[in-house]
């Protein structure tokens, strides 16, 4: 198979390969998946190393039918990027990586939906106030108000510390991985709302109009990720697998503003600007498992795979609740989610060209999590490409693309989602780039 090159391709190979990859999952990986920490950077060569990257993915979806009505209404998804910075040190036996990355996110701005937000849902009740059961979302005619979703974002940093120690024998090298996480919680929501009230002998009425705002936050949370690799540098072969813990966040709250659009209250005017607080019920960053592997198959060329567990289906919903006691608000809108678990694959191959350059290409398929209490994260199949560029022994430049298909699907009432939506096929593009500094 030709030892000599096949190591020589091995030392600096991942190059072009572990781009791919990470391109590929990166890009939409189930659910809110944004960025993972590179520990491949804890196996290469250099006893100081430094990669910064930014991943940039447009992923393009929207609905074509809403409660029945067909339409064009843009797409809901925006394009985003993934920084992600990594220093190590370290040696053959033992190295330690700081790591910064955008671990999960997600946007959604459905203005260009009929009205300029997603349909109503009841956001209180007489006597409950926000406090609704999810089967109690649809019940808009005893509503003491209603909400339309306008617009929604989060995004958790993760900071981490990994270290890696080696064990080589006659085998080959065996690994022990493991490092702490710390990852906060960002969100921010608009929407339209409607208060109603009641005039005896002529019933319920719309008595103000508003566009409800908040930002909310989480602090830091203590996670960590744990792991194992075998290597056999002679033929090239790694095999590493790292388990990252679920995180929870139950402490977001914030605040925000309800500015009245339309009012029939006496001493709450239009224009109107009244402070609210604001928290979520719950977000959690999913347990998660990663497998990356490969080995080589002829001179200068290897078989890259991998494979991702992530435990989607803690999410299941996601309620924004505000509140002023002083002028009796309480109310919430509600995301529901009732994900399966989500399972993530690619297959490529790589090459060397020369001691300077190599690429990769790879095929990948996302599983898809939804189940038809929303429609966005349906079934993923991807094709992507990497190439490095070594002009110097302390430098690499890493460059990356991808193209994804994303099949139709569909929500319902009858599945959990609080109004019918279907999504057509639809694509996701992606590029990216890295640049490693080894000393």
């Amino acid at each position: 198979m030709g030892g000599k090159n096949m190591k020589r391709f091995a030392n600096y190979f991942l190059a072009g390969g572990a781009l791919a990859l990470m391109a590929a999952s990166s890009a939409q990986a189930g659910g809110f998946q944004r960025g993972s920490a590179d520990t491949d950077i804890l196996f290469e060569k250099g006893t100081f190393s430094m990669r910064y990257g930014l991943t940039y993915v447009d992923p393009q979806r929207g609905f074509t039918s809403i409660n029945g009505q067909g339409g064009d209404f843009g797409d809901y998804t925006g394009a985003y990027q993934i920084p992600s910075v990594t220093v190590a040190f370290g040696g053959d036996d033992f190295s330690c990586a700081g790591s910064y990355v955008e671990s999960f996110a997600a946007e959604a701005d459905y203005t260009g939906s009929p009205g300029g937000a997603l349909p109503q849902q009841a956001s209180s009740f007489v006597g409950t106030g926000g406090n609704i059961d999810d089967s109690d979302r649809t019940n808009l005619a005893t509503a003491a108000s209603v909400s339309r979703t306008r617009s929604l974002s989060f995004k958790s940093n993760e900071f981490g510390a990994t270290c890696r120690v080696s064990y080589t024998n006659d085998y080959g090298r065996f690994s022990l991985l493991g490092g702490v996480i710390a990852e906060d919680f960002h969100f921010e929501g608009s929407s339209f709302g409607t208060t109603f009230g009641v005039i005896p002998g002529v019933g319920k009425i719309p008595v103000a109009a508003t566009q409800i705002d908040v930002e909310s936050d989480g602090g830091y949370k203590a996670g960590y990720r744990i792991g194992a690799a075998y290597e056999m540098p002679e033929i090239a072969l790694r095999v590493q697998a790292v388990y990252r813990s679920e995180i929870k966040h139950d402490d977001v709250e914030g605040d925000g503003t309800v500015t009245v659009l339309q009012s029939l209250v006496p001493g709450l005017p239009a224009g109107a600007v009244v402070p609210i607080t604001s928290s979520l019920n719950e977000a959690i960053s999913p347990q998660s498992l990663t497998i990356n592997a490969q080995t080589g198959i002829a001179a200068d060329t290897l078989l890259l795979a991998s494979f991702r567990w992530t435990d989607w289906s803690t999410n299941k919903s996601v309620i924004s609740s505000i509140s002023n006691a002083s002028l009796g608000i309480s109310s919430s809108s509600y995301s529901p989610y009732n994900w399966d678990d989500g399972y993530t694959a690619s297959l490529g191959i790589g090459r060397a060209f020369n001691d300077k350059i190599s690429g990769v290409v790879s095929l990948g398929y996302d599983s898809g999590v939804s189940t038809g209490s929303e429609t966005t994260y349906t079934d993923l199949y991807t094709v992507s490409a990497g190439l490095s560029v070594k002009p110097e022994n302390w430098a690499e430049i890493r460059l990356g693309g991808l193209i994804g298909f994303w099949s139709s699907g569909s929500q319902s009432v009858d599945e959990g989602a609080y109004f019918n939506g279907e999504v057509g096929d639809d694509m996701v593009y992606a590029g990216s780039a890295s640049l490693k500094l080894s000393f």
